[in-house]
């Protein structure tokens, strides 16, 4: 199953962190197979707190989407068993628990470079989608031309958003979202706030029975920052913690197994 992740606004809802929390999840709780990937020009950020922020261009030279895209366009990879098999040599796996990425492309944005993923990330999603349990992808945000063909291509849709009250009005507006496989996530999540999911959901029909929460945990900003989020994930997900550690676990659980339950309803769009 494919879920795109995507947000409004550029660097403000978590769209990142929040995937990579729900794939450590899927991969070290649930024992899932998952594949990361991510669409963003010239970005590193998802391979950054994953990896960490000291790595050096060397180890993406022969992997990742550019390497992956050379291989395609000198190659006539149809057969879908054996296309597959050789998609594998350009994916990192990351070690414990099956967990894998795909890393991005180098480049920065350029409209043939936009088009050429257009054409072939569903080819590439294809492909590789019997081999994962899950496959998610942090994709631009915004009126971006490549997320709205994602939109498309994904079983379920995860838009994220946080609570400035202006980024969901203008979200809500200026977007029409296919409701029967989205879902809506609030990053940094304050029960405190006036808009508290109760209230969203009361105000917003959209969100009806499809708004979820991240709660707000300091520890795993400061991760997220230090790029040492596997790290974190090892050392704190099991639910002996008391206090904000366990309720942010808990949520972060919650959301995991309904995309995985989604799963096994062969994605056929988002149900409650």
């Amino acid at each position: 199953m494919h879920v795109v992740f995507w947000s409004p606004v550029t660097g403000q809802t978590g769209t990142t962190s929040s995937l990579a929390a729900i794939a450590l999840t899927a991969a070290y709780r649930s024992k899932k197979k998952v594949l990361l990937t991510q669409t963003h020009y010239g970005n590193r950020e998802l391979e950054e707190i994953l990896l960490g922020s000291n790595q050096t261009e060397e180890i993406y030279h022969n992997i990742g989407l550019d390497a992956l895209l050379r291989l395609i366009r000198t190659q006539n990879l149809t057969d879908g068993d054996e296309a597959a098999q050789i998609m594998k040599d350009y994916i990192m796996s990351l070690g414990k628990g099956g967990l894998d990425l795909l890393c991005g492309t180098r480049n920065h944005y350029g409209v043939e470079r936009e088009e050429e993923l257009a054409k072939y990330l569903p080819f590439i999603y294809n492909r590789l989608k019997e081999g994962y349990d899950l496959i998610l992808t942090d994709s631009c945000s915004g009126n971006n031309r490549l997320s709205q063909s994602l939109w498309k291509e994904a079983d379920i849709l995860a838009v994220t958003l946080n609570q400035n009250i202006t980024v969901i009005r203008n979200a809500l507006k200026e977007y029409q979202f296919p409701l029967d496989k989205t879902i809506f996530m609030l990053n940094n999540y304050q029960s405190s706030s006036t808009y508290n999911l109760r209230n969203l959901e009361k105000h917003y029909n959209e969100f009806e029975g499809r708004l979820y929460e991240i709660p707000h945990l300091t520890a795993f900003m400061d991760a997220v920052s230090d790029r040492d989020l596997i790290n974190f994930y090892l050392k704190n997900m099991t639910l002996s913690k008391q206090g904000e550690r366990e309720a942010f676990f808990q949520k972060v659980f919650k959301l995991t197994e309904v995309l995985l339950r989604k799963r096994d309803r062969g994605g056929k769009g988002y149900v409650t």
